[in-house]
């Protein structure tokens, strides 16, 4: 008798922590935010479907209660936009990088650049200045490697030979010309160098692998446990990071002295390596100086070489389980390498205005639900539409929204189109209202154009070398992981052209 009223406690107990524990982390909307939508899950909110029927949900919330609303996902408010409202976030925040580095400790894997927002400004100047200025400077040394790799990686296909990995596949023969141009070719000389470059986003993935199951306790302990391996000492890009430095630093020595013996006749090389020597502060001699910028040249890289050779894997599998587009894209491509004899120039990509439209409409169809989360800082927002948003609130922007737009494009919208754009003057890389796969405002992502280009020179080579179709001759779906999406992990046949 007394063992089950001792047992009838702890059930009393723990209902009541339970319900304590609810009261307290029970959301508080003010009085001027968006609205949050009503969930009947207690604690978990939104969560469930936010990670198995995002869009679902999203586009639900949307109709019932406009383009600015809130939702409840592991243990914080979470503020959703679109349309006019999304352009507002664009326009009057700089602080994409404080999302990120909730999703990936910045702070502590690039140890040595004192967080993301330290060599933000710095790498956004190199993209522009370095990286996508001189495009027309990079282009033959950028297909002399793509075509290495293409022939490395992919090879003769005389009889059709089904690839799998396309995305990790695509990833190294991107990593190949990239590392090229962001140190040079006698540092990408090296195996080591192209891998480490091209592993690296790849390699910080385990962190934002564990969803944040504690966040709902607190988001400082989701945090606190995920990054104790960095704080113990381990760190995924601690090898590539030597490596690097190993290379370099001969390279570093070398052109110093050409520069110390030739002077005036000095002829600077063409790469991000010899931009970051030109700093002022730049010292190879002080180990924190070094590591400073090697950990700028990394982040440079996490945003370089994934995500252009994920446009390319996205944009492949779209004309893949689409021949009769296919060939029109391969007579776009045949005519243009006619016409410069194999050797393709800058003013030869911009010819590429079918390809051009294809890969905007596969950006455009990437089917992320929501992307480019930003924080308010430093203080409280308000929108014209007079909702005010708190200091703190992570908002997330409705992208398939926006990219889907009927206003903007039409009733067919929805509709993959690949050719929309040829006559419409609206190439890839340019940045609007309605087509913010690169960001917006005057932090639009500055190397949306060596992207592209080099996105396109990559597929026209492959297009003019193989025929490339699905397994089953369908068109391939992406892969969900709640709010975002990956490419198809399925093969992909390639075939010589006859």
């Amino acid at each position: 008798m007394e063992d089950h009223s001792m047992f009838q406690t702890y059930i009393i107990g723990f209902i009541f922590l339970i319900i304590f524990y609810y009261i307290i982390k029970r959301p508080r909307i003010g009085a001027n935010e968006p609205p949050l939508v009503p969930y009947t899950i207690p604690i978990l909110g939104h969560t469930y479907d936010y990670l198995f029927h995002t869009k679902k949900l999203i586009k639900k919330c949307k109709e019932q209660y406009g383009e600015c609303f809130s939702i409840y996902v592991f243990g914080r408010v979470m503020t959703i936009v679109s349309r006019s409202s999304l352009n507002e976030v664009f326009k009057s925040h700089d602080d994409f990088d404080l999302a990120i580095s909730e999703m990936i400790p910045f702070h502590l894997v690039f140890e040595h650049s004192g967080g993301l927002d330290k060599v933000i400004h710095i790498n956004a100047r190199v993209a522009r200045e370095e990286i996508s200025g001189k495009f027309n400077i990079y282009t033959p040394i950028i297909q002399k490697y793509l075509l290495k790799g293409i022939d490395k990686w992919i090879g003769d296909c005389k009889e059709p030979k089904a690839i799998p990995r396309t995305w990790s596949m695509f990833n190294k023969i991107t990593a190949l010309p990239i590392s090229n141009v962001l140190v040079g070719e006698e540092a990408a000389s090296h195996d080591d160098v192209v891998k480490s470059l091209g592993d690296l986003a790849f390699d910080l993935g385990p962190l934002v692998a564990i969803p944040p199951i504690l966040a709902f306790i607190h988001q400082k302990l989701h945090e606190f446990v995920i990054t104790l391996p960095l704080r113990f000492g381990w760190n995924p890009i601690s090898h590539h990071r030597e490596v690097i430095i190993n290379r370099i630093k001969p390279v570093i020595e070398k052109r110093l002295n050409e520069k110390k013996v030739l002077g005036n006749d000095y002829k600077p090389y063409n790469d991000a390596l010899e931009w970051y020597m030109n700093r002022p502060d730049f010292d190879y001699t002080n180990s924190k100086k070094l590591l400073f910028y090697i950990d700028a040249l990394f982040i440079l890289t996490f945003g370089a070489i994934g995500t252009t050779s994920r446009t390319v894997t996205n944009a492949l599998y779209d004309m893949a389980g689409r021949p009769e587009y296919l060939n029109e894209l391969y007579e776009e491509a045949l005519m243009i390498d006619k016409e410069c004899n194999g050797s393709i120039t800058f003013s030869d990509i911009e010819k590429m205005k079918k390809l051009d439209s294809f890969i905007k409409e596969s950006l455009r169809h990437t089917d992320e639900t929501l992307s480019l989360a930003h924080k308010v800082v430093p203080e409280s927002f308000t929108f014209s539409n007079g909702y005010t948003i708190p200091k703190g609130r992570l908002v997330n922007l409705f992208m398939s929204d926006i990219l889907k737009s009927k206003e903007a494009f039409g009733d067919d919208a929805e509709e993959f189109k690949p050719f929309r754009f040829v006559n419409a003057k609206s190439p890839a890389t340019k940045v609007d209202r309605s087509y913010v796969v690169f960001g917006g405002g005057r932090r639009a992502c500055p190397g949306r154009f060596f992207a592209i280009n080099e996105s396109k020179l990559i597929l026209h080579k492959v297009i003019l070398k193989y025929n490339i179709k699905t397994q089953n001759g369908n068109i391939e779906n992406k892969v969900y992981i709640g709010p975002n999406t990956t490419p198809s992990r399925n093969p992909l046949i390639y075939e010589n052209r006859k």
